[in-house]
């Protein structure tokens, strides 16, 4: 189901779920990295491939920052989370992206992009 209609409500609760991906990512460390996956997720991205997954997202970006949450859209049983993040890497902006949806009162991550 949606986690919310309320943009402050969505930024409270799902912005700490990225910013452990985040963590995860600069520690390199998959359990945190993992935590908010649903089965599905972990399927696409299994321990076994995310170092390289790691490694890819550092060799592009670097170090990622959100600095800015930018809205969210429901879509069926889905809440599209969007935020602006800052590279150490790039000048340019970084679109981050959460898919989330929420099952039995817990809010899984079904989708993660950076671009």
């Amino acid at each position: 189901e949606q986690v919310s209609q309320k943009d402050d409500e969505i930024n409270i609760i799902i912005t700490p779920l990225l910013e452990n991906i985040l963590l995860g990512i600069e520690k390199k460390d998959y359990k945190i990295y993992s935590r908010d996956f649903d089965d599905s997720m972990k399927e696409a991205l299994p321990e076994s491939k995310f170092i390289a997954t790691q490694e890819q997202i550092n060799t592009q970006f670097g170090k990622i920052k959100v600095s800015k949450y930018l809205g969210f859209l429901n879509k069926g049983s889905y809440t599209q989370v969007i935020w602006k993040g800052k590279s150490d890497k790039l000048a340019d902006d970084v679109l981050i992206q959460l898919v989330v949806s929420k099952r039995t009162n817990k809010i899984y991550i079904v989708g993660l992009w950076f671009k």
